[in-house]
């Protein structure tokens, strides 16, 4: 009776152990900017990979099950990227490695091309973003009616501008534009003139990561 006792208690330890192992890790769904979302909208999932340092481990998939990339956070809701990471071409090579720092990329991220070729590094210095100037940001600036609508403006308000000129300025965050340069065109008042009249109405601003940021434009005037 006792050898039978003991037989089923080892097969229920068994069981437990097969539901365990065959129980499929918590999912979080991402969208094609690593931020939570609905499945039906989700590019990437996100599941946990245990503890590091009191960092949370997790790992980044594609929606076909390959790695997107691997790293550790502060936090259990997989919110705050902290400390090493790492991402992943669809082949499994690497894409870019470096650090993050209480959600931000910090320091230097090494990047490499979907052969594995080594690509310029990205340095990131968290203490410089509030006057970083970007060339390219996720979301650009846009003038009130888009592009067209400032060529039309500048049209009424300057006539016709020299084949082949254009701006160069920068967007500040809260939509006034500074550092005017008019290139292309020689007549000082002209490019005063030009330079007013890009400057008059308030854009909107660019945005990197939910923020809004400074944007360095160049835009014809023909």
């Amino acid at each position: 009776m006792l050898r039978l006792d003991l037989l089923r208690i080892l097969a229920s330890l068994v069981l437990s152990i097969g539901l365990c192992a065959a129980a499929p890790a918590q999912r979080t769904w991402l969208d094609n900017g690593l931020e939570p979302c609905a499945r039906s909208q989700a590019t990437f999932y996100l599941e946990g990979n245990g503890m590091e340092d009191m960092h949370h481990k997790a790992k980044i998939f594609n929606l076909d099950g390959t790695l997107k990339g691997e790293g550790t956070y502060n936090d259990a809701e997989y919110s705050i990227a902290d400390g090493e990471f790492t991402y992943y071409w669809p082949t499994g090579k690497v894409e870019s490695s470096g650090k993050f720092l209480n959600g931000k990329k910090d320091g230097v991220w090494k990047r490499y091309d979907k052969w594995g070729g080594e690509l310029a590094e990205k340095v990131y210095d968290i203490s410089h973003l509030a006057n970083l100037v970007y060339t390219m940001a996720q979301t650009m600036p846009d003038y009130p009616g888009g592009e067209k609508a400032m060529v039309h403006y500048l049209k009424d308000e300057v006539g016709k501008t020299p084949k082949n000129s254009f701006a160069t300025f920068v967007v500040e965050k809260d939509g006034q534009v500074g550092d005017v340069v008019i290139v292309g065109v020689e007549d000082p008042a002209l490019k005063e003139k030009i330079a007013k009249s890009i400057s008059t109405p308030r854009w909107q601003a660019g945005v990197q990561d939910g923020q809004p940021v400074r944007v360095k434009m160049r835009v014809p005037l023909n």
